[in-house]
């Protein structure tokens, strides 16, 4: 028996956790839209969320990201307390396919094996999805070969004295485990945890009744990743986090008297699936495996029925708050989602519509700086502090996009990323051009003390509506983009050419019968025309990048 390898263990630790980044990149790479989309679509049918939260950790390989992405939904009103949870409780279950893989120690003594085939799948695919599926498969190998050097590294444990000693403290002490798991857990990953556990019943470190607090601790520590998530969230998302929480402890609380009685029961169970399934490979690491598995369709039995009374528990101990005064700023950029570029795009895509309500609004105002009886100092300084505000976001959502790290992106992220960024500039130049260039045409109105004729007044007021129709179509298109809806504005934006002709031409007419009004403002009523011709061009614009984007 060999000595002793830190070293060893070390590198076992990190190849597994290297592992688990790896795969988890190229399975979101591949699958993150789809996912982002379907979870913000999941309806109020508990037992459809608890199928979907699996799924999703069972892509993802992480409860914590899953918890991390619901609690980033739950905050900013995508999904409800009870469907985010419904969510978490199979998000659980999830983990524990990860977790009965890394119990199979056949697939960890040809783990080099999958490691070259992923490297190979990387090397000669041809498109990026085989890529990225090398990817995920060179990571689910370095997963393995991690587990298989830290059993490597812990098998002469069992001649040392000391190691035993520290070990049989462990076993009789439950709860000092129990913390201690919970907090390497909540450090590291809880699958990790539980890795350790299967890593040192390979070696023949631990009995299994000495594995039943770490597999306790693992799952309370995996609660830690949505507490971050949620620290700098609002209420909502802080009530899931809690949620969460209550469910693990509340079921730890309950099987940890019983520990003694477990281990027994989880024998039985482990003897009948053997029976059942001839392959099987009974163990310690088999049983711990078992353990993470009941332990969570426990939960999940216990609390999917009661989903009601513990969000009214959880809404009872975190009231929301009364609503107050927020200085002005991006409301959906989370930081945390930046993680999940699917999600991040999402969050970008609620802000630009809340831009795009701005200069909404904006357009809707810019008139009234040029309408009689108006106070034209107050309608400018209104324009101008909505620009601010779209210039703030504008800037807040480029950022924001710039953090997502393109070499994690698909080519369609790529697109999508830069149509986004392209929209918020369209929308930012519209504002600047009703701040800027219209605001100067009415001060200038009102420093030469000029007032239109009723029937120039007229025009540029129906030229308004005209643009503002299109603005509508523009918003529908950012909600949700549809090829009609396109084809319509540009439809419009030639139909605005001939309009915008002949409004001029009206003007002129004006000019040719002597009216004085249209003589004093013609340069401004003309300017005018023009920029609210091009303001539409620019809505036509942020259509096909919507378009282009998907």
């Amino acid at each position: 028996m060999g000595e002793f390898s830190w070293s060893m263990l070390i590198g076992g630790i990190a190849f597994f956790f290297f592992g688990l980044k790896s795969s988890r990149k190229g399975l979101e790479v591949i699958a993150g839209d789809r996912l982002r989309a379907a979870m913000g679509k999941v309806t109020g049918n508990r037992i459809m969320a608890l199928g979907f939260g699996a799924f999703v950790t069972l892509v993802l390989q992480s409860s914590g990201a899953t918890s991390a992405m619901l609690v980033s939904f739950t905050d900013t009103g995508l999904l409800s307390l009870f469907q985010a949870t419904s969510v978490l409780l199979g998000a659980d279950i999830g983990t524990t396919i990860v977790v009965v893989m890394l119990s199979i120690k056949s697939i960890t003594d040809i783990a080099l094996l999958i490691v070259a085939a992923g490297f190979g799948l990387q090397m000669v695919g041809r498109t990026r999805k085989s890529r990225e599926i090398g990817s995920i498969i060179l990571g689910f190998g370095l997963i393995f070969y991690g587990m298989y050097l830290m059993a490597l590294a812990a098998a002469p444990l069992k001649e040392s004295a000391d190691a035993m000693k520290a070990f049989a403290f462990l076993a009789g002490h439950p709860f000092a485990t129990l913390i201690g798991a919970s907090a390497l857990a909540g450090a590291i990953h809880s699958a990790g945890m539980i890795g350790i556990a299967i890593a040192l019943a390979f070696a023949g470190t631990i009995t299994f009744e000495a594995s039943i607090p770490m597999v306790l601790g693992a799952n309370i520590g995996s609660c830690v990743t949505a507490l971050l998530a949620a620290a700098g969230t609002a209420t909502a998302g802080r009530r899931l986090a809690l949620a969460h929480t209550l469910t693990k402890v509340f079921g730890v609380a309950l099987v940890f008297p019983f520990i003694p009685q477990v281990a027994t029961g989880i024998g039985l169970v482990d003897h009948l699936v053997q029976a059942m399934l001839p392959g099987y490979s009974a163990g310690i690491a088999a049983k711990i495996a078992l353990t993470h598995i009941l332990f969570n369709v426990g939960l999940a039995v216990v609390f999917l029925p009661l989903l009601k009374p513990l969000t009214r528990m959880v809404e009872f101990i975190l009231p929301m708050p009364p609503p107050k005064e927020e200085a002005f700023g991006p409301k959906y950029l989370e930081k945390q989602a930046l993680e999940t570029p699917a999600l991040a795009f999402a969050q970008a895509k609620r802000e630009i519509m809340r831009l795009g309500a701005i200069a909404q609004h904006m357009f809707g105002e810019c008139l009234r700086m040029f309408s009689r009886g108006e106070d034209c100092v107050e309608a400018i300084e209104k324009i101008e502090g909505e620009d601010d505000k779209i210039d703030m976001l504008e800037k807040a959502i480029r950022f924001y996009l710039a953090e997502v790290a393109m070499e994690q992106l698909s080519a369609q992220q790529v697109k999508t990323q830069m149509s986004l960024i392209g929209i918020a500039s369209e929308i930012e130049e519209i504002g600047d051009t009703i701040s800027k260039e219209m605001v100067q045409l009415a001060r200038k109105k009102t420093k030469w003390h000029r007032v239109f004729s009723d029937d120039g007044w007229r025009d540029l007021r129906h030229f308004q509506d005209l643009v503002g129709e299109n603005f509508n179509l523009m918003i529908a298109t950012l909600a949700q983009p549809h090829e009609e809806i396109a084809m319509k504005l540009e439809r419009h934006e030639e139909h605005m050419n001939d309009v915008e002709q002949q409004l001029r031409q009206a003007h002129i007419t004006r000019l040719h019968q002597g009216l004085k009004e249209s003589f004093d403002t013609s340069s401004i009523h003309l300017d005018i025309l023009a920029n609210l011709r091009r303001i539409n061009s620019r809505l036509t614009h942020v259509a096909r990048l919507a378009m282009e984007g998907g």
